[in-house]
């Protein structure tokens, strides 16, 4: 079983209206946390490199999940401390 890394990033993406935290696996799989609805609830996205059909019999790479925890919990902290939501527009 290969255990796989990440790198975590906070990025201003144009898809979205608040910053997002990508996290990029040593794969190539990415996993985006975002809090688009509101800054208290946040949502979850993957995003899955292409594959040919030999490597899907090799099964499926596995995410300790302590550290797939991990690094969703840090994510989701660095947005909560740099997102400053804007003042209201009257």
């Amino acid at each position: 079983m290969k255990m796989l890394s990440y790198e975590l990033s906070i990025a201003s993406d144009a898809a979205y209206e608040r910053l997002v935290a990508e996290l990029v696996f040593s794969d190539g799989s990415i996993v985006v946390v975002s809090q688009e609805r509101d800054i208290e609830n946040f949502e979850v996205g993957f995003q899955s490199p292409q594959r040919d059909g030999a490597d899907l019999t090799d099964g499926p790479t596995l995410v300790d999940l302590e550290v797939f925890l991990g690094a969703i919990a840090e994510a989701k902290t660095r947005l909560q401390l740099l997102d400053i939501p804007s003042a209201p527009t009257h």
